[in-house]
Parts: C-alpha cells; sequence; structure tokens
C-alpha cells in the first residue's frame, strides 16, 4: 500500500493527540492543595484512578477505531469525554463525585490515546513514520510540561485553588477542534476485499513482548520518579523545590529525544533499543549511587531521554512486526498495558516493602538490573532486521 499524502493541518491534527495525552497530569502538582481541601481522604487516588480508565477505554478504542468507529469520531467523542471529566469536579466539592468524573476523563484519554501512534504507523512510512512517532513524543512530553505548569499555576490561587486546577483540563479544548481534522487511514477496496480470501489476519504474537516490555517499564520506573524528592530530601540535595526542577527536566530530555528520533533511528536503526535501555539503566544508577543533585538530575536526564528513544522505537517495531489491519489493535494493547504499568507499580512498591523492609533504594536496584539485562538482549536480538 503507498503512502497516504497527509496535509499539514491533518499531521498537526495527529500531534495534538499527543500533545493532550498527559492531561491527568494536570492535578499531580496540586496534590498537596487538594490534601488540604479534601481533609481525611486518599487523594492519591484523584491521581491515579484516570489510569486504571485509560487501560479501558484504550481496550475499546483497540476493537473499534477504523473497523466500526472512524478516528475522528472517537478522537471528538474522546474529548468530549476527557473535558467533561476533567472539568466536572470545579463545579462542585464532592470527593465521590471527584473520583467519578476522574473515571470518565480516563476514559476519554483512553479512547484517544492510542489514535496518534495507529494513524502514524497506517499512514506514513519508512523515515517519514519514524520522524512522525519521534514528533509525537516530544508532543506528548511538551503537553505534560504545559499540562503541569498550568494545574501549578492555578492550584496557587487563594482558597479556590483547589477548584481552578480541574479548569486546567480545559487545554484539551485544542484536541476537540483539532479533532475535525484528523485523516482516515484508506480502507482497502471494495472489489478486492470481496475477492479476498475470508481468512482473519492475526496479530503477531510479539505484540504482546512489546507490550510487556513497556508494563514492565513503568512498573520500574515510576517508583524512581514518586520518591525522587524523598531521596532529595535524605541526601540534603535541594528538597522538594529542587526535586520538582528535575523531574521537569526529565520532561525536557523526552523532548529533545522525540525531536532527534528520526535522524537517531535512521543512523542507529539497530541499536536504538539497546542504546534507549542503557541510558535508562545508567540514569538509574545515577540516581541510586548519586549522592548530589547534580548527579541525581543527571541521572532523570538519561532516563528521559532514553525512555523517549525506547517508546517510539517500541511503536515502529510493533507497524514492522503486525499485519496492517491489526495495527490499531496492537497500539491499543502496547498502550494498554504501558498505563497499567504504572498502576501495577504501587502494588510493586508494597511487595517490596513486605519481602525487603523498604521500597526507595530496592526498588531502584531491580529497575538498574533489568534496563541493563533488556538492553544486552537487544545486542544479541535485532527487531529490525526485516523491512
Amino acid at each position: 500500500m503507498e503512502e497516504k499524502k497527509v496535509s499539514g493541518l491533518g499531521a498537526a491534527s495527529i500531534l495534538t493527540l499527543f500533545l493532550i495525552s498527559m492531561g491527568f497530569s494536570v492535578v499531580t502538582p496540586a496534590m498537596a492543595t487538594l490534601a488540604q481541601h479534601f481533609a481525611g481522604k486518599d487523594v492519591s487516588w484523584i491521581s491515579t484512578l484516570p489510569t486504571l480508565f485509560v487501560v479501558i477505554g484504550t481496550f475499546i478504542a483497540g476493537n473499534i477505531m477504523g473497523k466500526k468507529v472512524k478516528y475522528r469520531t472517537l478522537a471528538i467523542g474522546g474529548s468530549i469525554l476527557y473535558l467533561a471529566g476533567g472539568c466536572g469536579p470545579a463545579f462542585f466539592d464532592n470527593y465521590a463525585l471527584t473520583l467519578v468524573c476522574r473515571g470518565i476523563l480516563g476514559l476519554g484519554l483512553g479512547l484517544m490515546s492510542p489514535l496518534g501512534n495507529a494513524l502514524i504507523i497506517g499512514l506514513y512510512k519508512g523515515q517519514k513514520q519514524a520522524s512522525m512517532l519521534g514528533y509525537g513524543t516530544l508532543c506528548m512530553n511538551a503537553g505534560g510540561i504545559i499540562l503541569q505548569m498550568l494545574g501549578g499555576s492555578l492550584a496557587s490561587i487563594p482558597e479556590v485553588g483547589w477548584k481552578y486546577v480541574f479548569f486546567g483540563h480545559a487545554f484539551g479544548a485544542l484536541g476537540l477542534i483539532m479533532a475535525f481534522f484528523l485523516p482516515e487511514p484508506e480502507l482497502a477496496p471494495a472489489s478486492a476485499a470481496a475477492d479476498a480470501p475470508k481468512s482473519k489476519e492475526k496479530m503477531s504474537g510479539l505484540v504482546w513482548i512489546m507490550a510487556g516490555l513497556l508494563c514492565l517499564f513503568n512498573v520500574l520506573n515510576y517508583p524512581v520518579m514518586m520518591n525522587i524528592s524523598v531521596l532529595f530530601e535524605v541526601r540534603n540535595a535541594g528538597g522538594a523545590a529542587a526535586a520538582a526542577t528535575s523531574l521537569s527536566l526529565y520532561t525536557v530530555a523526552g523532548c529533545v529525544a522525540g525531536l532527534i528520533f528520526g535522524k537517531l533511528f535512521q543512523f542507529a536503526q539497530r541499536w536504538c533499543l539497546t542504546i534507549g535501555y542503557a541510558l535508562c539503566g545508567l540514569g538509574a544508577l545515577c540516581v541510586y549511587t548519586g549522592s548530589t543533585g547534580v548527579i541525581m538530575t543527571a541521572g532523570l536526564l538519561m532516563i528521559g531521554f532514553g525512555f523517549s528513544v525506547v517508546m517510539p522505537c517500541i511503536m515502529t517495531w510493533a507497524g514492522m512486526a503486525t499485519p496492517p489491519s491489526t495495527v490499531a489493535a496492537a497500539t491499543s494493547l502496547i498502550l494498554a498495558l504501558m498505563n497499567m504499568g504504572a498502576f501495577i507499580s504501587s502494588f510493586w512498591l508494597q511487595f517490596l516493602n513486605a519481602v525487603v523492609g523498604e521500597n526507595l533504594y530496592s526498588a531502584i536496584i531491580v529497575g538498574i538490573v533489568v534496563h541493563f539485562v533488556t538492553a544486552a538482549a537487544f545486542v544479541v536480538y535485532n527487531p529490525f532486521k526485516k523491512k
């Protein structure tokens, strides 16, 4: 199948899907404000509950997008759910209803999250595909920075900050507007479909390995992100403010990786996954051993860059490994399990605490070992040997 010509507006609308994909992170800088307002309630659910519904929405999208429902229609519906669920808690003061809204927000994000990668893999080929996947990662990280800054600014408004932070999700209106301009991949001609055998193409079993890799990455990496402020405190490396700056630089490193991924993949295709995982392992090692904020920040920079190489690389691998008709389902499965990894990470920390007696340093050690072992595995196995 020849590559379909995509307009500049169409490409921009695809990248907008990535820009708002981190929408649930708007409340992250406001957790202290929310905890103060909802005193006695476990406000961590306000942050983590959407990720569970993202998984549900992603599975739904994978089964219907491009087949039963158009990509454009799914993006519009997902955007409306995201806006309603995201901004809803600003109009009432009720913890239980806030959680309901967070679930609706997660469902909307889940419906949208696999669309960008599936459209890029379906509409672009070769080097252009790799570049667009990289730009998607760039937009995802840039959107995370914008949304967290927006949430932090709104949360700082005296007395009403807990309420106004939810209005930060209104940034998703950009996604709703741009959804009307999303291009649709061309379907096979009707005559050809009629003459074709009735056999149904099956998704490659390798997709489960790809999904498992990203799930495992989040299980191992989330504890580092959640505990980095604790490490800065116990090592007298600057406290919470310095930790927040380091986390921002983690995202900036991801933006840089997304920007140059197309060129990197062109020259180092065979070794991209090895490079990405090795950087993550080296970064986690710096976080574990670093006694100063500079060394730990350097570690976060390496992890951020490494992951933003690994993720588009795995999406490229998926596009090569599975039949075109199963790409939508494959990308949905990969993203669903990746988000599930973030949810599982809390239970992983509980498990380590029960077995080892602590979950701060042991979680990082496991991550270091797994990242380096995975990097070594991709030295032996080349997922891009077939064009």
